[in-house]
């Protein structure tokens, strides 16, 4: 704007008509953002935020609307009634109508909302809260608040569930997976939700994995080669020559299924390729290597006792302190030739030994069956 110098000009009258514009320009976009709002939060919309407020009953979480979004404090507490979440942590929940407007939740209670909810929720993918009662063929029969529906085995969990039983009596969120016309017939999975979960924590651990890394996981499936670990959404295997410094035959004689157990990550193939992924742990290269010390302590020309691991066509393992191990040539079993160690012992056999010689630097321990002190064969 151009302005004549001779023009008699009021800065007060300026600064007045500045003051109204400006409040008018605020009061135009203020409604642009209510209008916009309202479209925003849609009912049965699966939607992330903060907890900004833990306050009695409630909490509030903002989800980036123009208000904060109300969710009942018992959703964020376990089945022992101990609240899961503090204030600053973000959650994905669903928007549902309450009765003073929208509201966040993380599984619809259709004993409290009704049967229309049952519907809305099939459309909208919200999880439903089920009691899990008998196992009837094929699957557990579920009670969502006055509903019933039925779960088959298979999508009661991410694994197979070889004991029902212990699901029952339970109380889960499920996904409704179908709703007959007269909605007498509902199918409902657990597995959905959890597996969609596991997805969403497999993402953000395959973005963060590395070479050496070393992680907490749980021991999902225990196998005859080794065990699988899952590091958070992923599963690795650990070999069973990763498991211990010590030998072991049977990877269950060690491990349990559900063990928390720290791994460090060997070996990554294929990362993010379906079956060809491969994630090599190890829970043996975290722990202490009991070699230079204890194999150390083992003076040449001294008996020890020891316990017969392997048998081979060479000679004989045996171990002789936890995670330490020495062989027996086969020249040294016997006075005698002989063609094949089990003409002399057996596997899991406990036998006296004479320690012929220890190599800390190639970690081999040399011994003689035949020259030890309590040898009476021929």
């Amino acid at each position: 704007m151009t302005i004549d110098p001779n023009e008699n000009v009021n800065p007060a009258h300026e600064d007045e008509e500045s003051s109204d514009e400006f409040a008018a320009m605020l009061e135009a976009h203020e409604s642009e953002s209510d209008s916009g709002e309202v479209s925003e939060v849609k009912i049965g919309a699966k939607v992330t935020g903060k907890i900004i407020q833990i306050d009695g009953h409630e909490a509030f979480v903002d989800c980036g609307f123009r208000n904060e979004l109300p969710l009942s404090v018992d959703e964020l507490k376990d089945e022992d009634g101990q609240l899961q979440y503090n204030v600053g942590d973000e959650i994905t929940a669903h928007v549902q109508k309450g009765n003073d407007g929208p509201k966040l939740t993380m599984a619809i209670n259709l004993r409290e909302s009704g049967r229309q909810a049952l519907l809305d929720a099939y459309e909208a993918g919200t999880p439903v809260e089920g009691k899990v009662g008998e196992t009837n063929k094929g699957g557990f029969s579920i009670d969502l608040g006055g509903v019933r529906a039925f779960c088959p085995f298979s999508q009661i969990d991410v694994r197979r569930a070889d004991d029902p039983a212990v699901f029952v009596g339970k109380s889960f969120k499920f996904k409704i997976l179908e709703v007959s016309e007269d909605q007498r017939n509902v199918v409902v999975s657990r597995r959905a939700l959890l597996q969609a979960s596991r997805d969403e924590e497999g993402t953000e651990t395959r973005d963060s994995l590395e070479l050496g890394m070393a992680l907490e996981g749980v021991v999902t499936r225990l196998v005859p080669f080794g065990a699988f670990v899952d590091i958070g959404g992923v599963e690795g295997l650990v070999h069973i020559s990763q498991i211990s410094f010590q030998r072991v035959g049977d990877p269950s004689d060690v491990l349990r299924e559900g063990q928390n157990v720290n791994v460090k990550v060997m070996e990554i193939q294929n990362l993010g390729q379906g079956r060809s992924e491969r994630i090599s742990l190890s829970i043996k290269a975290l722990a202490s290597d009991p070699w230079p010390d204890t194999a150390g302590s083992l003076a040449p020309g001294t008996d020890v006792p020891g316990l017969v691991t392997r048998l081979v066509d060479f000679g004989v393992f045996v171990e002789l302190l936890p995670g330490i191990e020495g062989l027996i040539h086969i020249s040294e079993l016997a006075n005698r030739r002989i063609i094949h160690p089990r003409e002399v012992v057996n596997e899991d056999e406990k036998i006296t030994v004479r320690v012929l010689d220890v190599d800390l630097d190639r970690r081999r321990i040399s011994l003689s069956l035949r020259q030890a002190s309590e040898y009476d064969g021929d």
